[in-house]
């Protein structure tokens, strides 16, 4: 057996976070378009102008619309913060939370299959989740979300995953 002050790290192959920023600019685009249709149904109904709480009804509005931006945004803000991904050259790495942060590790031994998800949004700006299964009957599958060219990603896992384990000993120790 191996005296474990002689072990050597694992290099790191890849590292991720989730890729957040299609999501943040298509929820960006949405707000603004349902603001813009909201305003211009306001004043073409007329009630633009009618007051609630000594404000236009357009601004409590626009603060509605901005204030539901904000919390979804804020929502992938904390997703990102939440979710590390690393790929070493002998196990795949999930780590989750952030008051209670949780690591999940795969090894290659215990690796089943993996599954990669794209949207139709995915597909066209280059993201999806993937789904990694294990052998165990506790945790037996853990997903990545929003990984950016998953695709690649998924293939670099399988690669890690894939190869045999051979483990050489020293001679003399046992």
């Amino acid at each position: 057996m191996s005296n474990p002050s002689t072990l050597t790290p694992s290099a790191t192959t890849w590292v991720g976070r989730p890729w957040i920023t299609p999501a943040a600019v298509a929820r960006t685009i949405g707000v603004v378009v349902a603001g813009f249709l909201i305003v211009w149904l306001e004043f073409f109904s007329g009630t633009a102008n009618y007051k609630l709480a000594g404000f236009a009804i357009v601004f409590w509005t626009a603060l509605i619309l901005f204030l539901i931006w904000v919390f979804s945004i804020l929502g992938l803000i904390v997703q990102r913060a939440t979710n590390m991904y690393t790929l070493r050259t002998d196990s795949l790495e999930i780590q989750t939370g952030i008051l209670t942060s949780r690591s999940f590790v795969v090894v290659a031994s215990g690796f089943s299959d993996l599954e990669v998800i794209r949207g139709v949004t995915g597909r066209m700006f280059g993201y999806g989740d993937i789904i990694v299964r294990t052998q165990s009957e506790r945790d037996s599958q853990k997903v990545m979300t929003k990984v950016r060219d998953p695709l690649k990603v998924a293939e670099q896992i399988r690669y890690v995953m894939g190869r045999p384990i051979v483990r050489l000993e020293q001679p003399g120790q046992t």
